[in-house]
């Protein structure tokens, strides 16, 4: 098993070698709204730099309102040619008789747990609230190529509608590189 970094017998430990080891955690600070807006584009604040030839094992906490008729979705921004796949997890929705989506996050209602391509769109259930948030976790192991670049939470409405869709503040991005 590879550990970043490999560390030498007799090498002198910094700080820069010592905080080279600790994760980085990005913490979301103030609410972020869009409304109107099928568009997935980066969070203003759930962003990091991944540098080129590593291996990143990346952890976000979304916690996201948004009302019935917009829903919520996700993707990754990644650097150029990396590499890996994603994890989901949260609440599931689910299309009533009339093809409309139903939230189904309130009250234990219906999960989602799936693998996917960094680029592809995952949709949550909502707790049919502006402001009640439900919470997406998602995971994923990164191998960048010889790009170094951005990792950023993409996100928007499903459906556009003129009531916000929120990542609330406490939204969390927890990055560790591994080689």
């Amino acid at each position: 098993m590879s550990r970043y970094p490999t560390i030498y017998a007799g090498q002198r430990l910094t700080g820069t070698l010592l905080q080279s080891m600790l994760p980085d955690i990005i913490v979301k600070n103030t609410n972020e709204d869009r409304a109107s807006t099928t568009t997935l584009a980066n969070d203003t604040d759930l962003v990091a730099t991944l540098e080129a030839n590593a291996v990143y094992h990346v952890t976000m906490y979304i916690h996201f309102a948004a009302v019935e008729a917009a829903q919520f979705q996700t993707q990754w921004a990644l650097p150029t040619g990396a590499s890996g796949n994603r994890s989901a997890n949260g609440a599931a929705y689910e299309l009533a008789s009339s093809g409309a989506a139903t939230a189904q996050a309130a009250n234990g209602g219906y999960h989602r747990s799936g693998v996917h391509a960094f680029g592809t769109t995952v949709r949550y259930g909502t707790r049919a609230s502006a402001t009640n948030q439900a919470l997406a976790i998602e995971e994923g192991v990164i191998t960048t190529s010889s790009t170094a670049g951005t990792i950023a939470l993409m996100w928007a409405q499903f459906t556009s509608s003129a009531t916000a869709t929120r990542v609330g503040a406490g939204s969390s991005m927890h990055i560790r590189r591994l080689a």
